[in-house]
């Protein structure tokens, strides 16, 4: 029987001490890096900041995540995975509890939607700032092959079965419902206030549950309005959907 030494025990544990302080650091890293790409974009935060605010040398920000853009893209793949996973979570029910059929539209909206607008209500700062960060790239064609590259693959799978559940409507008006969703998604979740100036207080751009709970009509009947409009065969379907 193999006996590991004292000696070896110890030099065990330290590696495990400094693996698990080298990932505390670059978790460390990604959270202030995340909070200053939100707040100040990607060219208004450089590494230094970052160094700064983490309380290291910038060659520990460089040996952990690498130049800048790697960095940028490291805080954007490090939610996105957890993003997926639970966008793949709901859809996986939701093809379950549909046998075979169609998925009701309300459970596809959701299914996308949900997790982004969960996580910036309740995931704490990280997530907000995630939130924040998102809503200011995405549309940019800046980062277009980064946030295709962490999302799209979802995406399609979502996309496959919103062609699926709106059979009439030609591929075009289910692209474009796609991304008039996306749209109405991160416009909320960026919290820029305008509902609260238009409003007099009124209504707050924080409350993104409240928010949710109009939107997801808002864009189930907007994909039925797409759809009705660029159907393959010009008439009126919404009748044909699956009911939710």
């Amino acid at each position: 029987m193999n006996r590991s030494s004292p000696r070896q025990i110890t030099r065990q544990t330290a590696v495990a001490l400094r693996r698990r302080g080298s990932e505390a650091t670059r978790e460390s890293i990604l959270d202030v890096a995340e909070r200053l790409f939100a707040h100040f974009g990607y060219d208004g935060t450089s590494i230094r900041d970052v160094a700064k605010s983490v309380g290291v040398q910038i060659a520990v920000i460089s040996y952990h995540c690498g130049p800048k853009e790697s960095l940028f893209e490291a805080v954007i793949e490090r939610r996105a995975a957890v993003m997926a996973d639970r966008r793949l979570s709901a859809l996986e029910h939701s093809r379950t509890a549909a046998a075979g059929a169609p998925i009701s539209l309300d459970a596809l909206i959701k299914g996308y939607v949900w997790p982004f607008i969960d996580w910036s209500t309740h995931g704490g700062e990280g997530w907000k700032n995630y939130a924040h960060l998102i809503a200011r790239v995405a549309n940019s064609p800046r980062w277009a092959a980064i946030i295709s590259k962490h999302f799209d693959g979802v995406a399609r799978q979502y996309l496959a079965e919103f062609r699926r559940s709106l059979p009439e409507a030609s591929t075009n008006a289910v692209h474009l419902g796609f991304s008039f969703m996306i749209g109405t998604m991160l416009y909320t979740c960026a919290e820029a206030g305008e509902i609260d100036r238009r409003s007099d207080g009124k209504f707050r751009s924080s409350d993104l549950e409240t928010a949710f709970e109009s939107m997801l009509p808002f864009i189930h009947g907007g994909f039925l309005a797409v759809a009705d409009h660029l159907s393959h065969d010009g008439v009126k379907f919404h009748q044909k959907c699956p009911a939710d």
